[in-house]
């Protein structure tokens, strides 16, 4: 060994290459850089020399060994496997990127998850009066659904449904691309129609979002989303609850307790198993396979529910046996007749009164409060009607119609307000409802012409905007020529003038006995002396929001402006129950207040109400003492011209002010 001259460390090698014993000559590396080094020239000579031959430029080398003789050696090699392995990683990163994009841009606009897996599914809209304790009505909307939980459905129809709509509903996590695989190659090469790859839980999420019918990548996108986090968030129980409570059966029927009510007059609980098996039928398409459906195949039907029943067989539900005795049952000849809209409603014109309040006025209000749209359902609605006030005006209603029917008519409607709240307690639109051709008219929301009735807002205005008016303020109440009426043909019924009901005319009279009496010639001045349009202006404040119209067609289609004779109701119209709103706003010393047809409502079996009515402050809508001095002149039973003034305007202590009004419209 050659020592350096400390005799400590062997001395480098004088050259880089020794040669051996046999003449082969190796090099030395005298250092660890100079061996990695060498390690660096071995592989450029390496590469160096698999590149002869080939294309200089890269992409020309790319596509040169991808030439069908030389893919498979270069994908063997080592330089063919790493350039594969960085292909699959920018692949994998870029399906990241990429998948994580597609869910953020479509999740964005994709509702609570809550809302779509039967959670907040509500069921009909219950009303009741205003004690909360007599059912009005169970309205369906259209969609007649009583949510149940699990264990309150036949598991007869739980297996029907899973082994007919999703076997293997248990196993998947939301989708199933073999089933989706097969829907595409199915549509693409269009055999047996259109066929979805849809779970029971995608499934779950169209219905609630209504997406039966759109077919969209976009929408897929959407739907697989919404499947994943169901799956996630909730058990495969919860997921089958809410499909089994969505589902559409035909008609307004969605999910199976209210199908197995209309059809079978039974509960979800006690259905059989043919019962379960036709109604794991329907969903497919509720308006070829539904017994109520005006589209109804019976072949297709019978096709379909053996296909269920042989389905329960395959998956193990039921044994072959059970399924042919099945078969042999006429399932259809069990199906009860479908209800009509309004089965079971009580006092009909005050609960859709009611129902049109509610949706006008308050879902929007109860929404903010945290109820999402598709709560709207399962709701309790209390309503302020009074029952035994209502059931007395329905009495009275039916006692008068013949009276009614004697002078040409053939209908009454009648509407009752608190006049402390605007509470309204009463109301009758017509003597039928069930009657075919009229009966659902409510004829105390339709517009129709007042009549003399509209009077005291004649005297309201002319007191209202005069400064000296008042109830000892005189008109005089003779025939002459008026605006609107010429009076050159002086005869009672067919002349051009305007006359009294009893075609006398006294002179000079004070406001009270002009409207006591019901004059129509001082009504008319009354209103032409303020003007028509303020006139109109101070009845719309005291209650008739919707309007006080004059129509120029008989149709009631075009409006046009209103003249002397709508003074005393003639060719104008207004709507009862906003008329008698605006005699209650007269007895609150002017004072108006919406009237109102609901106190509460309640969610599901919340003990608290989601919306409470409270008492609002009113709006004086004309002064007090003008108020004052219209409600003492129609209470003054000496300015009255009924006979028994007395009797009428004074009963049981109470004073009663009142104006009538009749019409030939």
């Amino acid at each position: 060994m050659n020592l350096r001259r400390d005799g400590n460390r062997p001395r480098r090698p004088s050259s880089k290459y020794i040669t051996t014993k046999s003449g082969r000559r190796l090099q030395v590396n005298r250092t660890l850089g100079e061996r990695w080094s060498a390690l660096r020239q071995a592989k450029s000579r390496r590469k160096v020399e698999r590149m002869i031959g080939l294309p200089k430029s890269r992409i020309k080398r790319f596509f040169w060994r991808l030439h069908p003789k030389r893919l498979k050696a270069y994908l063997l090699s080592r330089d063919g496997g790493i350039t594969t392995l960085k292909v699959v990683g920018v692949a994998i990163v870029i399906f990241f990127v990429f998948t994580l994009g597609v869910f953020a841009y479509f999740r964005k606009d994709l509702p609570d998850i809550r809302n779509i897996s039967g959670e907040n599914l509500g069921g009909s809209i219950s009303y009741y009066d205003r004690t909360g304790k007599v059912l009005l009505w169970q309205d369906y909307n259209g969609v007649k659904r009583v949510p149940v939980a699990f264990d309150e459905m036949s598991q007869h129809v739980k297996d029907a449904t899973i082994a007919t709509e999703d076997r293997n509903f248990y196993n998947e996590k939301g989708f199933s691309m073999r089933a989706i695989a097969r829907a595409a190659i199915n549509n693409t090469l269009r055999k047996g129609g259109t066929q979805g790859g849809s779970t029971i839980t995608q499934q779950l999420v169209k219905i609630n979002q209504d997406w039966t019918e759109e077919r969209t990548l976009a929408r897929k996108f959407k739907e697989l989303i919404l499947a994943i986090e169901l799956e996630r968030t909730y058990t495969k129980e919860e997921i089958l609850t809410g499909y089994l409570n969505a589902a559409p059966y035909g008609g307004v029927d969605h999910g199976v307790q209210a199908a197995a009510s209309d059809y079978f007059h039974k509960s979800a609980k006690q259905l059989s198993l043919a019962e379960a098996a036709m109604l794991a039928v329907i969903p497919k398409a509720p308006g070829l396979y539904s017994p109520y459906s005006p589209y109804f195949d019976k072949q297709a039907f019978y096709g379909r529910y053996y296909y269920v029943l042989d389905s329960m067989v395959e998956t193990g539900k039921i044994s072959r046996a059970d399924a042919e005795k099945t078969k042999k049952i006429d399932i259809l000849a069990t199906v009860q007749p479908q209800q009509t809209k309004y089965a079971g409603i009580r006092h009909p014109y005050f609960v859709l009164a009611a129902k049109n309040e509610l949706t006008a006025k308050y879902f929007q209000s109860v929404e903010k409060g945290g109820t999402a749209s598709n709560e709207v359902g399962g709701w309790k609605v209390i309503t302020t009607l009074d029952v035994p006030l209502q059931e007395l005006a329905e009495a009275q209603v039916q006692k008068g119609l013949a009276q009614v029917k004697r002078q040409g008519g053939d209908n009454i409607a009648a509407a009752g307000e608190d006049v402390k709240t605007g509470q309204m307690v009463a109301l009758v639109g017509g003597v039928d409802f069930t009657n075919p051709e009229f009966g659902e008219i409510n004829y105390a929301q339709t517009p129709l012409p007042p009549g003399s009735s509209f009077k005291p807002y004649d005297y309201a205005a002319l007191i209202e905007h005069t400064d000296t008016a008042g109830a000892g303020s005189t008109l005089y109440d003779i025939q002459q020529a008026l605006p609107g009426y010429p009076c050159t043909d002086k005869a009672k019924k067919t002349g051009n003038c305007l006359y009294d009901y009893d075609f006398r005319y006294p002179g000079p009279l004070t406001l009270r006995y002009s409207l006591g009496g019901s004059r129509n010639v001082p009504a008319v001045k009354s209103m032409l002396t303020v003007g028509t349009d303020k006139t109109i202006s101070t009845a719309e404040k005291l209650g008739l929001r919707s309007g006080y119209k004059c129509y120029a067609d008989e149709k009631l289609t075009e409006t046009t402006q209103c003249y002397g004779a709508s003074a005393i109701g003639d060719g104008a119209f207004l709507r009862l129950d906003e008329h008698v709103n605006g005699f209650a706003s007269l007895s609150r010393m002017g004072s108006y207040i919406p009237r109102t047809y609901i106190l509460k409502i309640f969610s599901g079996n919340d003990s608290k109400p989601r919306y409470e009515w409270k008492q609002p402050k009113g709006e004086q809508a004309v002064r007090d003492d003008t108020a004052y001095i219209v409600t003492n002149m129609i209470s003054d039973p000496n300015a009255s011209y009924f006979p028994s003034g007395q009797k009428i305007h004074r009963y049981k202590g109470w004073n009663f002010g009142l104006k009538t009004g009749t019409t030939n419209d």
